[in-house]
């Protein structure tokens, strides 16, 4: 036996580096409930949100790789922040014990319900026809990368606007501040389905069974887009990898639950279980395709 065989002996917390109603603040409540049934301790959600999920991501890879602190990963801390950052404080690749994969999904496309849209084309007429006027929130990396790559294959103009999270942005853009936004599947089908926004198209390469309606992006008139975002958790570099093995099976058996699988699939969400191995594949080859996006979108690092 190991060590850590009689590990958890204590709470273990796990850092959601967004905020409370996002995506990613979603997948671990989902998932904490079961972690904890499996591994027979509490396990506490903490959202530290800020910078693109770079606050609660430097908060979690800095406690003590003890295993007692866990933290989900996404597109955007996971990859795109690498482009996105001059100065990124911490390399995902180095600072990261990756645990494994947990679900993958795509974003939809939407715009404020007064705007005089209702289709991709009509949105890049009306930007060609109005240069300058409009602008686009986001709450986070992977978001912000796929607003901009419709703006740049769209050929229009419109300014960027960051927030700290998808609530906020979709606050704001049912408010009339923002004039649409790229929204993860949960926010943005709510919103539209209750007439608050008007939904134009998901981010994947074909229509998500969640809303057939609505059309991809590809069909819509942006040839070739298909651009999907993934969750994972991970650990603090360091962590041993005994504890990592065991978090990793808890995780997996988790995923199994056909309950967690129906609620997922009821927020656009696809499981998608790894090795801890695969995840750090993933993260290494999705460092370089959105580096990628990121170039063809015409950024510049912050």
């Amino acid at each position: 036996m190991f060590a850590w065989a009689a590990y958890p002996e204590k709470p273990v917390r796990l850092v959601v580096p967004f905020t409370p109603g996002s995506i990613t603040d979603v997948v671990a409540r989902s998932l904490a409930q079961g972690m904890e049934r499996e591994l027979g301790q509490s396990v506490v959600v903490e959202n530290r949100a800020g910078a693109n999920g770079t606050v609660g991501t430097v908060s979690a890879i800095r406690a003590e790789p003890d295993g007692y602190t866990l933290f989900m990963v996404g597109v955007s801390t996971g990859a795109s922040n690498v482009s996105a950052f001059k100065a990124l404080p911490y390399d995902p690749r180095r600072d990261f014990a990756p645990i494994g994969l947990v679900a993958e999904a795509p974003f939809m496309l939407v715009a404020r319900a007064d705007l005089p849209v209702r289709s991709v084309k009509d949105l890049i007429d009306y930007a060609k026809a109005n240069p300058g006027k409009l602008s686009y929130g986001y709450g986070s990396g992977s978001a912000q990368l796929c607003g901009a790559q419709v703006v740049s294959m769209g050929g229009f103009t419109a300014t960027p606007v960051a927030y700290r999270g998808v609530p906020q942005v979709m606050t704001d853009l049912i408010g009339g501040v923002l004039d649409f936004t790229i929204a993860d599947m949960v926010n943005g089908l709510q919103q539209s389905r209750a007439g608050k926004v008007t939904p134009l198209g998901v981010t994947s390469k074909t229509r998500s069974p969640l809303a057939p309606e609505v059309p991809s992006l590809a069909e819509a008139g942006l040839p070739d887009y298909d651009l999907n975002v993934w969750f994972g958790m991970a650990a603090p570099a360091g962590t041993s990898p005994e504890v990592i093995s065991r978090v990793n099976s808890a995780l997996r058996n988790v995923l199994q639950s056909p309950a967690l699988q129906q609620q997922f699939t009821s927020n656009g969400l696809t499981v998608r279980a790894s090795s801890p191995e695969e995840f750090r594949d993933l993260i290494a080859s999705d460092i370089d395709k959105w580096g990628k996006v990121f170039v063809d979108a015409g950024l510049t690092p912050q």
